[in-house]
Parts: C-alpha cells; sequence; structure tokens
C-alpha cells in the first residue's frame, strides 16, 4: 500500500538502520517490526510489557515515567515510532475530566516526552524520519469522540510544528486511521453485527487492517528521503473524506 501512494523506501545496502518503536507490543507496532526486520534494519522495542525480541534490542519502558533507560541508545536515531493510543468513547455527560487527562497523557504527553529525550538522536548523522499515530477522529466530528479527538489533534498539532522546527534535519508526520481490528478496538467489533455496521459505515466497505496501517507507516520512516514532512496520512477507507 505504501508503494501506490508514493512511499518508496530507500534500500541501503551499506549501512543499517536504527528504528526506535515505542510501544512495539500493539498489533501495528508488531506489524511494523516484522517489516523493519525483513529490511534486515535495526528494531529498538520499547513497550510496558515484556517482549520477546529476536532480532532487536528490547526495554520495558513507559513514556510517561522514568525514560533514563533511552541513554543506552545508539548514537544515531534513523526513524521514531510513537504507538502508544487509546480508545475512550463516553458522552460529555458521562465524561470527567480525568478522561480528558488520561487520553492527552497517553496520546500527546508521551510522545512529547519521548522526543525530548531522543532529540539529538535523531539529529544525528543524515536525521531522522518521526512518525505519529493520530485518528480519523482528530479531524472529523463524531460522537462521543470528544477526548480522544481532542488528544489526537494536539498530537497533530504538535507533530506540523516540530516538523517545522526540525527540519531540514528531521521529518515527522503522521498517520491518521479510523477504526482497526486491534485488541484496543475489542469492544467496537465484539460481534458480526457490529464488525457489519463498522463497516458499511466506510465507503470501501471495511474496517481496517493493521497490516495494510503498518505498510503506510513503515514507508513514513523513510519520508525524509521521500521529501515528505508536517503531513497527515489518512489512512481510514475514505471515512474522512467522501460520503
Amino acid at each position: 500500500i505504501y508503494y501506490c501512494i508514493g512511499f518508496i523506501r530507500k534500500i541501503s545496502t551499506n549501512m543499517q538502520k536504527n528504528i526506535l518503536v515505542i510501544g512495539g507490543g500493539s498489533s501495528i507496532g508488531k506489524e511494523v517490526i516484522s517489516l523493519i526486520q525483513k529490511a534486515g534494519d535495526n528494531p529498538i522495542i520499547t513497550s510496558r510489557s515484556e517482549m520477546a525480541i529476536q532480532n532487536g534490542d528490547f526495554f520495558r519502558l513507559d513514556p510517561n515515567e522514568d525514560l533514563s533507560q533511552l541513554d543506552a541508545l545508539p548514537e544515531s536515531i534513523d526513524g521514531l515510532l510513537y504507538c502508544p493510543g487509546s480508545i475512550s468513547l463516553k458522552s460529555l455527560q458521562r465524561m470527567d475530566i480525568s478522561d480528558i487527562q488520561e487520553d492527552m497523557r497517553i496520546n500527546f504527553e508521551g510522545a512529547f516526552n519521548v522526543v525530548k529525550k531522543v532529540l539529538p538522536n535523531l539529529k544525528k548523522d543524515d536525521g531522522a524520519s518521526v512518525v505519529f499515530i493520530s485518528s480519523v477522529a482528530a479531524t472529523s466530528g463524531m460522537t462521543f469522540h470528544t477526548s480522544i479527538s481532542a488528544s489526537k489533534s494536539a498530537l497533530e498539532g504538535f507533530a506540523r510544528s516540530l516538523a517545522a522546527e526540525l527540519a531540514p534535519r528531521v521529518a515527522v508526520n503522521c498517520v491518521a486511521p479510523s477504526l482497526t481490528d486491534t485488541p484496543l478496538a475489542a469492544n467496537l467489533l465484539s460481534d458480526e453485527k457490529r464488525i457489519k455496521a463498522s463497516e458499511e459505515r466506510h465507503p470501501l466497505n471495511a474496517i481496517g487492517n493493521p497490516k495494510a496501517l503498518a505498510g503506510v507507516i513503515y514507508g513514513l520512516l523513510s519520508a525524509k528521503e521521500n521529501w515528505i514532512t508536517g503531513q497527515t496520512i489518512s489512512v481510514d477507507g475514505g471515512l474522512s473524506t467522501l460520503r
């Protein structure tokens, strides 16, 4: 899929890339890690829970707590993917400010903490590409999505401003998926009726697939080489633009 939208990964036979994946235990993170490994690059993976990693390095890490383990990173990081996310759907009447704060903590504050920590690594050598995972809800008004929309909108605004600030050394982009078949969305896809209803909301009559989304993300991990920065790429089956 990343070929058809113009993301052609630059293959290097001389140097292995170091790509940091924050939240690598997620379904999407695991698919991206698989692509990184197949390319012969070096994934450096973090998760809040233990993971068995065959090819690559692993740190147990919470992006909103102690980040000192990242001091052990290679001097130069060529790519960064921030995967942590949340799906918190409530009406405003049932929502507390703590719900907003938790979504902001996961979706925005963790990304800020990690980028600030590893910025010297990202700016080394030829620079790097950074990818954040946003949501279709950041730009499309959806019932019960106020909290997730607010936090992902903050992430997108952060990414655009960061892209301007760090150019030309570092490219910063977002992908904005719609509902994707991951454990995070299990409550929304708990039976065939709900799955079918979710599929029919999308012009392509399907919900998101982690492998397809990972392909787009993987392409963006070479965004700097491909002249792409400050963008949000919608991977949403047409939901945000088609009626």
